[in-house]
């Protein structure tokens, strides 16, 4: 991770930091979908993806010909944000994070990403099964999806009770 932000709008008094990072936290472990932003030559991009944070960062699985895949790849670099919606624009609060996508290739870390990933979304355990269709039942996509990371540089939490345009620099319980 960087340090934090420049002084101004990004920026908030250090104990007022640490009062938010809980929040900051139980937003990260109980939201479902992160949005990961890539780009290429002037092709952006934004593609939803269920995750699971864990130590390095947050694993999600995906095609590994999807647009947001090889731009993130291509690029070395992503953008991704973690947020609770609110009919009350004082209640949005959310992580906006910079960093990497990492394809997962240790095993060892996709026995335990996966696992953890089975742990918060138990209905992708038929979904991630390998080996077609089989007549009548859900697909099994398992063949067609790999593991990746993304691993944050820089994040920040934005919470407008804050103040509307603030956000603290976050540092992740690793």
């Amino acid at each position: 991770m960087t340090p934090g932000p420049p002084p101004g709008p990004d920026s908030a008094a250090a104990s007022g930091t640490h009062a938010w990072h809980g929040q900051a936290m139980a937003l990260i472990r109980t939201r479902r979908t992160m949005v990961l932003a890539t780009g290429a030559a002037g092709d952006p991009w934004a593609a939803p993806v269920y995750y699971v944070y864990s130590t390095p960062g947050f694993y999600f699985f995906s095609s590994p010909n999807a647009r947001h895949i090889e731009q993130a790849l291509a690029a070395g670099t992503a953008a991704a944000a973690i947020f609770h919606d609110s009919d009350r624009w004082e209640e949005i609060q959310g992580v906006q994070m910079r960093g990497a996508v990492k394809a997962v290739r240790k095993r060892s870390e996709q026995l335990k990403a996966g696992a953890r990933f089975l742990v918060k979304f138990p209905f992708a355990k038929t979904f991630l099964q390998t080996g077609g269709q089989a007549p009548n039942g859900p697909p099994k996509i398992g063949d067609k999806v790999r593991l990746y990371v993304f691993i944050p540089r820089a994040a920040y939490y934005v919470n407008n009770q804050l103040g509307f345009g603030r956000r603290v620099a976050l540092e992740l319980d690793m």
